[in-house]
């Protein structure tokens, strides 16, 4: 018998103990893979520490996959707008700052509903009892994006004449249409 061979019960050839062990290692990195990618799928939780990216854009402390909030879109950084007295300043910066000012340092929980092609989990996040993805859109800092949900909330604000809402400014998705494109010329999704 050889000795790369387990012995069997029934007097036939086992499998080569190096298949046994190759399998072995598949089971191991199909679980870490499986867990990895089940922080990604709908109605997995993902909560902690993160960073704001930009006004409609977490990172978890970990580093693991960036977090999009679900039905709003923010302006872009560098994205230029107007105030109510015709001032050019940069939106999106303060979109930014303005999220940031609503996490103020609290741990975020975040409820995946899809994923996008960047594989980015698209979620609705919580900080405390506020929920990021209204308040960003209630406070004008963000557009209501492709859902209802959110699209009273943008109403207010603007009527309010509040965040992006005191002046005058491009639509994110449109400012990116104009300022960039993906290499297939195709609409350009939300940062």
């Amino acid at each position: 018998m050889s000795r790369w061979r387990r012995p069997s019960r029934s007097g036939r050839r086992g499998r080569p103990l190096w298949r046994t062990g190759l399998d072995a290692l598949a089971v191991i990195a199909l679980t870490m893979l499986a867990l990895g990618v089940m922080e990604l799928l709908p109605g997995s939780n993902v909560a902690g520490n993160m960073r704001v990216i930009d006004g409609d854009s977490l990172r978890p402390a970990d580093g693991s996959h960036d977090v999009r909030l679900q039905g709003i879109d923010a302006p872009e950084i560098g994205q230029r707008c107007r105030d109510r007295l015709g001032r050019d300043y940069d939106c999106g910066r303060k979109a930014r700052a303005h999220l940031k000012s609503i996490v103020a340092g609290r741990d975020i929980r975040c409820r995946t509903m899809d994923v996008d092609r960047y594989q980015r989990s698209i979620s609705v996040c919580h900080a405390g009892e506020t929920e990021l993805n209204r308040q960003m859109v209630a406070d004008g800092w963000a557009v209501a994006y492709r859902l209802p949900a959110y699209v009273g909330a943008e109403r207010s604000a603007k009527n309010a004449g509040i965040g992006l809402w005191q002046g005058q400014f491009d639509e994110p998705e449109n400012w990116r249409s104009l300022n960039r494109s993906d290499s297939a010329g195709s609409q350009v999704e939300p940062d």
